[in-house]
């Protein structure tokens, strides 16, 4: 009866088919691994416990330079993280032992191949998490998949705390790559309301975007105060900044616009013979005449514009709290009520007069604000209401029109092919019909012939064995019998 501790034994003795796995790789097996190839024995089972790695767990097979490859590329990695300054002999365990590596150098595992390669130096044991690969994935379809930079891993540093973790993947391009990703799905998926740039509200006056109203102060407050709220704050303003500093400049432009034609009319020719002056100079204000443009109607603009510019400083004091307004545009005034350079515009519908009769030689008449004119409400209720109502003066219908006389030839050959087309749809149908009911016949003639067939098949059938029957008779009855058994017709 055998003991517990024989069983034991027997167990340690067995011989595992496979390399086991260890923390860095999967397990190994191979048809070198299996005790029948001879090949590989429990010293080289124990050596290679190592062996596996992507080369050899592949579906494609590497080759030996593939293998002296990958065995080139380990060395020279090893070499850069541990430089070494000796040389020595390689596998030389059993000659001089000054010949071989230095302990604690880039190759001392090269001394000895016939042991497994042991180093307690703390050095050694440290993880190498700038050599960890990033990559977590790769395709045909998607290419290289990295590893989310974000991810946490277990730290297996030599006297790190238990349920300490590190993100061994987060690098700065990583990291770069990844924030860029993440703003491509947010752009993508506001790109009906402008981009990433809609992510938050503007928060100006008169801003009716629906994210704010879901959205309490302290929620918005603390959105802006992130590091991308105030990245978009800091462009929301630039961009409305920017904004307005164009119109400014056009306005100014179109201001002194008119002030150019004076030092061009100065520079003009003074004519063919040398003789006869220029053009008169006549500047441009001589050519308007601004009428009915008392007090009223100028306190009512100037209510108008200091409305406007109320909006505008309370823009600019948010461009000045967020440093996209330059320092220079400020002045202060007395009280110390600080103030920005600009102009300040509004726009108002108003009404121009001439002279009948005089063409351009007339001066043109300006009559401002023409629709909230003080002076001239009566005027536009009469204009709005007129006091003769007038009828339209029957006419002939208008000829057909111009579009209408370019496509007509076009319009009557679509109406033709249209007669054609339903024409053919129903010589279509009628044929279809034609061609259900002939494979009906055709059908019905295949099922008459094969019942013939199957009838003449048993007839000739029958036939045979009555003539076997006959032949059969022929030789039972006498000779003056033999002419009634034949199937000769008789002749008439």
């Amino acid at each position: 009866m055998s003991t517990s501790s024989d069983s034991s034994s027997e167990e340690a003795t067995v011989r595992l088919l496979h390399i086991p796995s260890n923390p860095y790789a999967t397990a190994y097996k191979s048809n070198w691994t299996l005790p029948e190839s001879g090949i590989l024995d429990d010293d080289d089972m124990d050596l290679l416990e190592h062996v596996n790695c992507s080369y050899l767990s592949s579906p494609r097979p590497p080759t030996l330079l593939a293998l002296k490859q990958h065995a080139q590329s380990l060395t020279h990695l090893i070499r850069k993280l541990v430089p070494s300054n000796s040389n020595g002999s390689v596998g030389d365990s059993i000659g001089d032992t000054h010949r071989n590596f230095r302990p604690q150098q880039a190759f001392d595992w090269l001394s000895d191949l016939d042991e497994p390669y042991e180093n307690a130096d703390s050095a050694h044991q440290y993880p190498l998490w700038a050599i960890a690969n990033t990559v977590k994935e790769e395709s045909d379809i998607d290419g290289i998949e990295h590893h989310c930079p974000l991810t946490r891993v277990p730290d297996t540093s030599p006297g790190a705390e238990e349920g300490t973790t590190r993100r061994p993947y987060m690098t700065h391009h990583d990291l770069v790559m990844h924030a860029n990703e993440c703003l491509e799905i947010l752009d993508h998926e506001y790109s009906a309301t402008g981009g990433l740039m809609s992510l938050l509200p503007i928060g100006i006056d008169g801003d009716i975007d629906s994210k704010q109203k879901n959205m309490s102060e302290a929620q918005l407050a603390g959105a802006r105060n992130t590091l991308l709220g105030q990245w978009l704050l800091h462009h929301q303003h630039l961009v409305g900044r920017m904004h307005e500093l164009e119109i400014n400049y056009a306005n100014a432009l179109d201001l002194l616009a008119g002030e150019a034609l004076v030092p061009l009319q100065l520079m003009h020719r003074s004519g063919t013979d040398g003789i006869s002056g220029g053009r008169e100079v006549g500047y441009p204000q001589d050519k308007f005449i601004l009428t009915n443009a008392g007090d009223d109607v100028t306190d009512y603009i100037h209510r108008l514009l200091d409305v406007n510019e109320a909006q505008i400083e309370q823009k600019q004091k948010i461009w000045k709290e967020s440093g996209v307004s330059g320092e220079r545009m400020w002045y202060e005034e007395r009280g110390g009520k600080w103030y920005a350079k600009g102009l300040v515009p509004i726009d108002l519908p108003t009404r121009f007069y001439r002279i009948k009769g005089k063409g351009h030689q007339s001066p043109i008449f300006v009559l401002p604000a023409v629709e909230h004119h003080p002076g001239i409400q009566h005027t536009r209720r009469m204009e709005e209401r007129p006091t003769v109502v007038s009828i339209v003066t029957p006419s002939w219908p208008e000829r057909v029109s111009a579009w209408e006389m370019k496509n007509k030839a076009q319009l009557e050959e679509a109406a033709q092919m249209k007669t054609q087309n339903q024409a053919l749809v129903r010589e279509r149908l009628e044929l279809k019909d034609i061609l259900k009911m002939k494979d009906a016949e055709i059908s019905r003639q295949r099922t008459v012939l094969a019942s013939w067939e199957t009838n003449y098949s048993s007839a000739v059938s029958r036939m045979d064995v009555y003539k076997r029957k006959m032949d059969q008779l022929k030789e039972a009855l006498p000779d003056r019998y033999h002419d009634l058994l034949s199937f000769d017709e008789e002749e008439g």
